[in-house]
């Protein structure tokens, strides 16, 4: 979290943005998605200018309760579902599941993450919601895809992670299965649907009309580990565990020194000409296993060994300006903690606040602004009377609805409308 007054600074920043910027204004989107990938690929669509209704059972999303909640939601929640405005509905029973089709009748893209074939079930998949919106963007966010073998696999983030064999290429050798920390295929995910949404409505602008759009979790597994793929299709070698490196180069890891470690990143000859004379080391340019990028990267843990034996001799603040002044790329290795209150992060406005809460900002600066928050994300079911009004509902259809419970924070006075 950046200084409060770095903050402060960000968010006037922001409201000096122009107000007209918002390109997807005008364009609905209903959303019945829950957990990250599909929430977040909306949210980047509402900060965008899109109106994003989310739908959302009595319960509400899971990720409203995941850990580290701030005031009883989760941050997670808080970040996925920035900009919305939150409906709820009891899609198992007839109002609720009418109530949803007049909703989707004045959307653009209709965006669901279900489990395949639930929406069918319930009444609400691509036929019966195309029949009153012939015109509507399906998009369908799924973990392995709707046919035969992939509809009857459960789709979260490690378990993708699992079977595209990220798990197995990270972390280093004799470890087990390794999930990358962050949520790589949910928010990787996320992006794509962002892209593909921004992609058919051009095109529907250039006389190209786009239906249907699927992504799968799957697929952006294997898209991050595109050239892995490749190699181990035609190979039919794994790809080995590179702990912090890359086998594609040497020396580009992490390597100890006295009080931490450093990345060095020198991939190609003049690089590691530089890194020998940083360490005053011209035994190893001479050195036969070290001769060129391939026999570097052939004998890594070697490299390892006598790079963090010279290198411990000192702390990792005394090494960046000698690797600097051979023009050798080096970092330190950071908690998130300490890289998030960086300079760096200051001077790239990186939190930005929304609501009280700070928020890592969507990385785009536009003229070199920001794009603010649209609002925070909801309460469960704040818009709902408003949502449903402004679907025409009258206050006796309100009523019902709040009696079949198939509404939940319907207000029975118009006074605590939420808006």
């Amino acid at each position: 979290m950046l200084a409060s007054n770095q903050l402060h600074a960000n968010q006037s920043r922001c409201m000096t943005f122009p107000p007209d910027f918002a390109p997807l204004r005008g364009i609905r989107i209903v959303e019945l998605c829950t957990n990250i990938a599909g929430p977040f690929g909306a949210m980047i669509l509402a900060q965008l200018g899109a109106d994003v209704i989310k739908i959302e059972s009595p319960t509400g999303d899971d990720s409203r309760h995941y850990a580290s909640p701030l005031n009883d939601v989760s941050v997670v929640h808080r970040y996925v579902n920035a900009g919305k405005r939150s409906l709820v509905l009891d899609l198992k029973s007839q109002k609720g599941q009418e109530a949803a089709l007049r909703l989707i009748g004045t959307a653009n893209v209709l965006l669901q993450s279900m489990r395949p074939g639930t929406l069918e079930r319930l009444g609400l998949g691509k036929e019966a919601t195309r029949e009153i919106n012939p015109s509507l963007l399906y998009y369908d966010v799924n973990g392995f895809g709707a046919g035969a073998v992939g509809a009857t696999l459960p789709g979260y983030d490690p378990l993708v992670q699992a079977f595209t064999g990220i798990m197995e290429m990270t972390g280093h050798d004799g470890s087990p299965p390794t999930r990358c920390a962050p949520s790589v295929i949910d928010l990787g995910t996320g992006q794509w649907i962002a892209l593909g949404v921004v992609a058919a409505l051009m095109a529907r602008h250039a006389g190209q009309p786009v239906e249907e759009i699927e992504t799968a979790l799957v697929d952006t597994g294997f898209n991050l580990a595109a050239y892995q793929a490749t190699s181990a299709y035609v190979t039919g070698v794994r790809p080995p565990r590179a702990g912090s490196g890359n086998p594609i180069a040497a020396p580009y890891e992490c390597y100890e020194t006295q009080d931490g470690y450093l990345l060095i990143a020198a991939a190609n000859q003049r690089l590691w000409l530089g890194v020998t004379r940083a360490l005053d080391a011209p035994e190893l340019a001479d050195d036969p296993r070290f001769l060129s990028v391939a026999e570097r990267s052939g004998n890594r843990q070697e490299l390892a060994h006598e790079l963090s034996d010279r290198l411990r001799t000192r702390p990792t603040e005394d090494w960046l300006p000698v690797f600097a002044r051979e023009r050798v790329p080096v970092g330190r290795v950071l908690g998130l903690e300490q890289a998030i209150k960086t300079n760096v992060a200051g001077e790239r406005r990186t939190m930005l606040d929304s609501d009280g809460v700070p928020l890592v900002r969507l990385p785009w600066l536009i003229d070199d602004r920001e794009i603010p928050w649209q609002r925070p994300a909801p309460d469960l079911g704040a818009h709902t009377e408003a949502v449903l009004r402004d679907l025409g509902y009258d206050g006796q259809e309100l009523a019902e609805l709040s009696g079949a419970v198939t509404c939940a924070s319907l207000s029975s006075s118009s006074t605590s409308r939420a808006t």
